[in-house]
């Protein structure tokens, strides 16, 4: 299956196509992405190990990290923000 993931928001490029195995989870995919991404992307975003730190947006609703995606879902991944 594949799904659309636009990373405008971490300033990588515009979006990108991920082919990805049917049932797949939104973990998945982050654990994709940051395989194809490496470093600059997991001081962004975290990984599976240590635990991601980002928000995550399917079909402009959030989803948990194991929501399963489906073919040509489309995501957004969001830097969550704290202030005070």
């Amino acid at each position: 299956m594949e799904v659309k993931v636009n990373l405008r928001l971490l300033k990588i490029e515009d979006e990108r196509e991920v082919e990805l195995k049917e049932g797949s989870t939104v973990k998945s995919l982050l654990e994709r992405l940051t395989s194809i991404y490496g470093e600059d992307l997991k001081r962004l975003i975290g990984d599976a190990e240590k635990g991601f730190r980002v928000i995550v947006m399917a079909n402009a609703e959030m989803v948990k990290y194991d929501q399963r995606l489906k073919d040509k879902d489309e995501l957004s991944l969001i830097l969550p923000v704290a202030g005070g």
